[in-house]
């Protein structure tokens, strides 16, 4: 079976970001594995999760950063 694929509104749901802010990643090379599938007006943009893995991991060392500076710091696992 193949892996999982996200959309764009998935990805904005995700990363608590606008559609725009995932298309502008999009356009920034941020997923380079992505594909559209239909004609014209109705193109949907799909992203495989192996593209989404490192860009969770990048968004949750910067939101650990943030912490930090204000003072919070995450416990050993």
């Amino acid at each position: 079976m193949g892996q999982k694929l996200y959309t764009v509104a998935e990805l904005s749901e995700m990363f608590g970001k606008s559609r725009q802010t995932i298309h502008n990643w999009l356009d920034d090379g941020v997923f380079p594995n992505k594909f559209e599938v239909g004609e014209g007006g109705g193109k949907i943009v799909l992203i495989p999760a192996s593209d989404v893995e490192p860009v969770k991991e990048r968004e949750a060392a910067k939101l650990q950063k943030q912490l930090a500076r204000l003072g919070f710091h995450s416990l050993p696992a």
